[in-house]
């Protein structure tokens, strides 16, 4: 599968070390940032430490010093998005709330977003799968309401969906072009987009009857 070749956005954490020195922790983001703009253009499985090592220009025993494997460096790259989102969830905030800090949260970790949906392979080997459904699942129920019907489970599953797919679409963060997209134009941002997405979200969990 061919990858998107734009820019990756900075989206990292995770430091490890309890008393890191500072040239430690730069370091350490430095890696991430390649890391992940490696894993994002060609794929988990197909970037070699080695590769990554390459780009930053060090030896892969001194790539080994702050990782001690591909998944562990993986792991921290992807781990924050997931922990962000386990404590947005379990804050239970009211709709609105929950649909804009989710947007928030992608905004935020975009090139990390972009890996785990385009590279499944990704959310695996994080062993990131069971929390990423569970998560789902808390948040479908969330958006339902209180005394869900069926059909409120399914507006909510739609709803969250479309934040998803909108944001993607705007961001460009698909691994190949559609053609049936306009990539010519701008495409909403920031502000702008938040609102789109969230207005969007909001109509898909309250249709208007009869439409």
């Amino acid at each position: 599968m061919r990858r998107n070749s734009q820019s990756v956005p900075d989206a990292m954490s995770g430091m490890r070390h309890s008393r890191p020195t500072h040239d430690t922790v730069g370091t350490k983001e430095r890696i991430q940032q390649v890391a992940l703009e490696l894993f994002v253009l060609h794929g988990y499985e197909k970037t070699s430490l080695r590769e990554i090592a390459d780009r930053l220009g060090i030896t892969k025993a001194a790539l080994y010093y702050h990782y001690a494997s591909k998944q562990e460096l993986l792991k921290s790259i992807t781990q924050p998005l997931i922990d962000e989102f386990e404590v947005l969830v379990a804050a239970a905030p009211d709709r609105d709330t929950l649909l804009r800090s989710y947007v928030d949260l992608l905004s935020r970790h975009q090139a990390v977003f972009q890996l785990v949906a385009n590279d499944h392979a990704s959310l695996a080997a994080a062993e990131l799968v069971e929390r990423s459904v569970k998560l789902r699942r808390d948040i479908v129920r969330h958006l339902a309401g209180p005394d869900p019907e069926p059909a409120d489970f399914v507006l909510a599953a739609a709803a969250f969906g479309a934040i998803a797919q909108g944001f993607a679409v705007a961001r460009r963060v698909e691994p190949d072009v559609d053609p049936a997209l306009p990539h010519t134009v701008d495409y909403p941002e920031a502000e702008e987009l938040t609102e789109l997405l969230i207005a969007t979200a909001l109509r898909v969990l309250n249709p208007v009857p009869g439409h």
